[in-house]
This record gives structure tokens, C-alpha cells and sequence, in this order.
């Protein structure tokens, strides 16, 4: 097995680390880049009867594998203190094509701590990653920032950036209303809008989805049942009651769904970044993907918040180093904001594929690092 390049460097954001634990001082991180098999090949390593088995298959080794990246201590009741962090990126370089990569990090109390749980959690992934993709992992510093996309967040004075969010609504106008939050949810093909869009861009652009493992603590649950206590009992004579007994069954079923016992739980968020100002259309494409209801019922979707100028040097500096932007929350417990349950990770992250015959319209894949370095030869 390879050994990817690892960069090991002291944390930066030392704000961070009060609740985890002052000692956690050093952070690793590697990059890997997801080779994607044209159709004819993936077709070959179907265990079932058809390309529709194939593709089923193929979603539940990937559910299996964002599964597995929870790891909890204390019987889930406390979070692990070195932030194991994994991310999917799709980087669009016009002369390139889309490329995929797989970002991981995982902090140590020393410098040879953090690379050795580094090379281990490599070793983790690469042993563990559906087997229907291949991964390369950058081997030098070049290939890092070229797989992590650096170079695109490089300059914070041309750099434009962007959180997609699962919508925060107040059941009403009113200043003391409560509040209702959506859900992260998708289709089995929803994505490929979100490949095709990105892979046609005609400037540099990047996608981050992260997640990092957490837990719902007592106060959190506590904060939740005050919050659907509200909602249940929340009156308002100019308001539709029809309307207003679908907000609250709405809101029956999100907290029912939260407070099941044994559920797991991710931060998980989802960014955007470009050298140009990014088009609105990017937003409801991305938006729309990650929120469509399985069922075809109405629900709480998506909202944007975009890095005001004075932010930008920050969000950059957690996109680069894996961690997570905090970008304000009108929740009682702004972390719920990020906290999203299994469900809710399969739905945001997903891996690409190529379609029968020719594959997508108009749209290609980056070469894999390795090949460009046969071709040269």
C-alpha cells in the first residue's frame, strides 16, 4: 500500500481546542483523489442481475462507508476530542475537468502522534472505501494542493464563498416565534445536476462537504423538547390553521426522528468556493439536490449564507484546515445547526459515477494523477 503525503503542522485554531482539550495541539491531514470508472468497467463488479442492482449495490457500500466513519466515546455521550474529519471535494479547473478527492484529517497531542493516526486512518479508508472507486493519494506537496484545491482557496481578496444550509424558519413573523429546521435530503440521481453544473464551469470552483463525528448531549434534547413544546402550543388567530397543523406535524416528526435512541450523529456542512463571484444558479442547483423530499411532500428546504468580507480570511483559513465555519444560527443551540443524523450525511455526500455508452453530456472527469504521469513518460 502507498503512502500519501501527509501535512502535519501545529493546529491553528487554538479557540477550538478549549472544549477538546488544550493537549490536542498538532494536526494531520492527506489527500487522496477518487479515480471513477468509466461504465463498462464498474459494470463488471456487479454481484447482482442487472445495472440497476449494480447501481443499489453500489449506494450501500457507500452508506456503509460513511457508517463506519462514527466513532463515539463514553457509550455516545461524549465526542472524541482528536476531530477526525473526513471530507468529499469536487474541484472544477476548466482545462482539467471534475476532479474528486477525499480530504481527511485528525489531530494529535504531538507531531509524531498526528502523523502516525494520520497514516493509520489512511490505511482505515483505503481498506474500507467502496471498492467500485480507486483512490490516489497525493504523494508530494504539489499533488496535496492540487487534490485539496489550496490554489483556488488561495487568495482571499479574488475568493468568494458560500455555506449551503438546511433552512431555519420561525413559524411566524413575530420576533418571538419559534423555530422550525429542515432536513437534509436527496434522491438517488439528484447529484448528477450537481456534478454536471460543476463540471461545467468555466472558472475555478470547489465544493466541500465535511463531516466530523458528534453526539446530541442532554441539554441539546432538553433544548429540543422546550423548543417542539413551544410549536405544539404556539396560537396565532391570523394565521391559516391548516398551514399551521402541517408546521407542527412537521416538527413532530423532526424531533421524534432527532430523539430516537441510538441514533448517530455528524457535524456536517457544505461549502462553496470560487475565484469569481458564483452564480446564484449554483445555489439552487446545490440547494435543491440536497433537499428534495424522497417522499414528493412539501418540506423546509435550503438557505445560503454567503462570507461577508470581513469573514472571508476565516472561512478560508477552516476550509483549508478542515474545520468548521461558524456562520450564526437563530436555533437556542446554534450547534444543532450542523448536527445531521446518518440519513442526512447519505443524502449530502455522495460518490460520482459514469452512466452507459458515453457517459454524462458535456462533462468529463480529471484524469487521475497517476496516468497524467504515465502519459508524460
Amino acid at each position: 500500500m502507498s503512502t500519501p503525503w501527509i501535512e502535519t503542522k501545529k493546529y491553528p485554531d487554538q479557540s477550538n481546542l478549549a472544549r477538546s482539550g488544550s493537549e490536542y495541539t498538532w494536526q494531520a491531514m492527506f489527500a487522496c483523489q477518487v479515480k471513477i470508472l468509466p461504465h463498462q468497467e464498474w459494470v463488471k463488479m456487479r454481484w447482482g442481475f442487472n445495472a440497476s442492482a449494480l447501481f443499489d449495490e453500489a449506494l450501500e457500500r457507500q452508506k456503509l462507508f460513511l457508517t463506519s466513519q462514527h466513532e463515539a466515546k463514553g457509550g455516545l455521550s461524549i465526542e472524541n476530542l482528536d476531530h477526525r474529519t473526513l471530507a468529499f471535494r469536487y474541484i472544477t479547473r476548466p482545462s482539467d475537468g471534475l476532479l474528486v478527492t477525499v480530504l481527511a484529517k485528525i489531530l494529535g497531542r504531538t507531531q509524531v502522534e498526528a502523523d502516525h493516526k494520520a497514516l493509520a486512518y489512511y490505511r482505515e479508508i483505503k481498506s474500507t472505501f467502496p471498492y467500485d472507486y480507486s483512490l490516489v493519494p497525493a504523494a508530494s506537496k504539489d499533488d496535496f494542493i492540487y487534490f485539496t484545491g489550496e490554489d483556488i482557496l488561495e487568495d482571499v481578496n479574488t475568493l468568494h464563498l458560500a455555506q449551503i444550509r438546511r433552512l431555519e424558519v420561525p413559524i411566524h413573523p413575530s420576533n418571538k416565534s419559534p423555530i422550525l429546521q429542515g432536513l437534509w435530503q436527496s434522491g438517488p440521481r439528484a447529484h448528477e445536476q450537481i456534478w454536471r453544473f460543476l463540471a461545467a464551469s468555466p472558472h475555478p470552483v470547489l465544493l466541500n462537504s465535511s463531516i466530523r463525528c458528534s453526539v446530541l448531549y442532554e441539554r441539546d434534547r432538553e433544548l429540543m423538547l422546550g423548543s417542539a413544546d413551544r410549536i405544539e402550543n404556539f396560537t396565532d388567530g391570523s394565521m391559516n390553521q391548516v398551514t399551521l397543523s402541517a408546521l407542527k406535524s412537521w416538527n413532530e416528526k423532526y424531533i421524534e426522528r432527532r430523539l430516537a435512541p441510538w441514533k448517530k450523529f455528524f457535524y456536517l456542512q457544505v461549502h462553496l468556493a470560487s475565484t469569481q463571484e458564483i452564480d446564484e444558479n449554483a445555489y439552487r442547483i446545490l440547494g435543491t439536490s440536497l433537499s428534495l423530499s424522497p417522499s414528493g411532500h412539501s418540506s423546509p428546504d435550503y438557505q445560503v449564507i454567503l462570507a461577508r468580507k470581513h469573514e472571508v480570511t476565516s472561512w478560508q483559513e477552516k476550509l483549508k484546515n478542515l474545520d468548521f465555519v461558524n456562520s450564526g444560527s437563530y436555533l437556542s443551540a446554534p450547534r444543532l445547526t450542523e448536527i445531521a443524523d446518518m440519513e442526512e450525511v447519505f443524502a449530502v455526500m455522495r460518490l460520482p459515477y459514469l452512466p452507459p455508452e458515453n457517459g454524462f453530456p458535456d462533462m468529463k472527469f480529471a484524469d487521475t494523477r497517476d496516468s497524467k504521469k504515465n502519459n508524460e513518460v
